[in-house]
């Protein structure tokens, strides 16, 4: 259980241990579970997915020209028709099929911006506790590799699953034309035999196909985690070990492949046989039904039958091709579908009265349990407690990054689910304990909350940070680079690059989530002094002596009952 003192700095206790009027207000809302989402083509917005229909058709009308274009072929053969109408016909189809393959390319690369587009949005909405390792490396799979098999179904995917199954059922109807109905119905039957040993024989691609992608994606987390953590497994446990736990994901991911190219021998035999089959079967049928009497007859028959056959070979590969498309479909999936926090209508949205903060009966994960505190407008309150009694937790709920399980958390009176996202954003700064710089100079990541801000207005927050020392060791001063995400600074020069961030913005609310960790005790001293003399809510979060803040209030968190 845990509990909540809300102190004076005389150090009178006043215990909000009195929970009977617990308010569990429902406001998170639940994504798309994995696997539970729409379908592939619902996937898509409006747009695409009616460039998708006009693609397929395409590809349905490239089948019947090509159809034509051999019926034509085999009548010219079998009746020693003239090449012309043969020329036409075969002209009309390589003309459909280079405008219908260049228009999918173009609505690839227009479905690849839209796929982006959702997959951010669905992002830039996602409850920062979904963001664990596991969606990390998701959402780079998803990104990396499939948006970019996504993009090719206009293309590639639907004509591999148009053409390959109707040009053979359309070549059946040819070959009645050309040659009759029984040796029209034998091809079919031959087509039919040879699709049912594709179908069985991909069935054992499926499950070391699923295994395969996953330890894909377990790969990609190593890997992630490796570059992210090298310095740290490099001073631990050498340069040799650094690897052990990425290599044994990828060992893990070499094996399946393995696996899967095992289970695709029989599959690649059974396809070469499948595919012959329907020819086979045809010059079996001449020679035993003395076919050969008319040899042009005879010649037109193997020139369908053989075009029929053909697609087989794709389809040997449809099995493959689906499965991969469908696992990168249920990772795209799984990204847009991140839960989400409910954001208020735009006309039901209320405009909180001040900036009081307050929890009412908040109860959130396996720690916080039924927290009741005020934290007045202009007022600096303390968050303590040991280690994983809450503390960031209790932080990201002021800021919204999720909702309490029940409870509620609020602002100037209104709830926080009630308000708009970009008004808390307007009103509150915060500034954790793992600092964030990207990649560029000093004066784009200070100006993130404030992009209209001033030369002189960076400087200024610069130097109220303690960063002064910084400006003046490079001639380029705000505009010097920070190197790739900050790598050119400290630790501490990070920190304050953060909170220099949180003071150009000059938001009424502050929370600072041990922000100053990094920093020598004079450096924090001097910070501070600093933070107090804002008219602000301030609340800290620190290991170290919270005296240094000045806090009005403590906000004691005592963790789990063991």
């Amino acid at each position: 259980m845990n509990k909540l003192d809300v102190k004076k700095p005389s150090g009178s206790n006043h215990s909000s241990s009195n929970h009977s009027d617990l308010n569990s207000s429902d406001s998170t809302s639940s994504g798309t579970k994995p696997g539970s989402g729409p379908s592939l083509t619902k996937l898509f917005p409006g747009s695409a997915r009616a460039r998708l229909r006009g693609i397929a058709l395409g590809w349905v009308v490239v089948a019947v020209l090509e159809v034509a274009a051999y019926t034509s072929l085999a009548l010219a053969i079998r009746d020693g028709a003239g090449v012309i109408s043969v020329l036409l016909s075969a002209s009309i189809a390589v003309v459909a099929t280079i405008a219908v393959s260049r228009a999918g390319y173009l609505a690839g690369a227009r479905l690849a911006g839209d796929l982006y587009q959702s997959m951010g949005a669905s992002l830039s909405r996602a409850k920062l506790a979904w963001f664990t390792e596991d969606h990390r490396s998701l959402v780079s799979t998803a990104a990396g590799r499939s948006v970019p098999v996504l993009m090719g179904v206009p293309a590639h995917q639907l004509q591999t699953l148009i053409l390959a199954p109707l040009v053979p059922l359309l070549l059946v109807l040819s070959i009645a034309i050309v040659s009759g109905v029984a040796a029209a119905l034998l091809t079919l039957v031959l087509l039919i035999v040879a699709l049912g040993m594709q179908v069985i024989a991909q069935r054992s691609l499926a499950r070391a196909d699923q295994v395969r992608h996953e330890l894909e994606q377990g790969a990609d987390a190593a890997t992630l985690e490796l570059v992210d953590q090298l310095e740290l497994l490099r001073t631990a446990a050498g340069s040799e070990r650094a690897l052990d736990r990425a290599s044994e994901a990828w060992q893990k991911q070499e094996s399946a492949m393995k696996r899967s190219n095992y289970a695709a021998a029989p599959a690649t035999a059974v396809s070469a046989l499948a595919s012959v089959l329907p020819l086979a079967g045809v010059l079996c049928m001449l020679v035993w039904g003395d076919g050969f009497s008319q040899p042009a007859a005879a010649l037109a028959l193997i020139v369908l039958a053989a075009r029929a056959s053909a697609p087989l070979d794709e389809l040997a590969l449809i099995g493959i091709s689906l499965n991969t498309l469908r696992a990168h479909t249920l990772a795209y999936r799984e990204v847009v579908g991140a839960p989400a926090l409910v954001q208020p209508v735009a006309d039901r949205a209320r405009t909180p009265d001040g900036l009081e903060l307050s929890l009412q009966s908040v109860t959130h994960g396996p720690v916080i349990r039924g927290l009741d505190a005020t934290v007045p407008a202009g007022s600096t309150v303390h968050i303590a407690g040991p280690s994983g009694s809450g503390k960031s937790t209790l932080c990201g709920l002021f800021m919204r990054f999720d909702d309490p399980d029940a409870g509620r958390v609020l602002l100037g009176g209104v709830e926080l689910s009630e308000i708009t996202e970009s008004e808390l954003c307007s009103r509150v700064a915060y500034v954790s304990q793992h600092p964030v710089v990207f990649s560029g100079t000093l004066a784009e990541n200070v100006r993130i909350g404030k992009p209209e801000a001033s030369d002189a207005e960076v400087i200024g927050a610069l130097t109220s940070a303690q960063l002064g020392g910084l400006l003046s060791r490079d001639g380029k001063g705000i505009h010097q680079d920070v190197g790739t995400h900050g790598q050119a600074l400290s630790g501490g020069e990070r920190q304050r690059v953060a909170i220099a961030r949180a003071l150009l913005k000059n938001a009424p609310v502050l929370l600072l989530d041990e922000a100053t960790a990094a920093l020598d005790e004079a450096t924090e001293k001097r910070i501070a002094e600093t933070v107090g003399q804002l008219d602000a809510t301030v609340i800290v979060v620190t290991h170290r002596d919270p005296s240094v803040w000045q806090p009005e209030r403590t906000i004691q968190l005592v963790g789990a009952e063991k």
